[in-house]
């Protein structure tokens, strides 16, 4: 098994005014085993203050999505076709 060198890192930030912002980076793999380094801002999303407290007033649309494109971020970022 061959394991490639990008990853999509997941991250939470809290924004003025009580909004949430869900991050997503792509990191490079480090040079010590089992570390990342930041490589590029891929795609984020804010949500108004109270927006996530209850995770089923996200869609299963709105879910699949993000897993879709989590999924196709990591095939192209290491050189696979989605």
């Amino acid at each position: 098994m061959s394991t490639k060198n990008m990853a999509v890192v997941c991250r939470l930030a809290e924004l003025p005014g009580g909004s949430l912002r869900v991050v997503l980076d792509d990191v490079r793999e480090g040079e010590a085993p089992g570390t990342w380094t930041y490589h590029s801002l891929f795609t984020y999303k804010d949500y108004v203050p109270g927006g996530l407290d209850d995770l089923t007033a996200l869609t299963d649309t709105e879910l699949a999505d993000f897993g879709y494109h989590v999924l196709a971020r990591l095939l192209a970022s290491n050189g696979r076709n989605g």
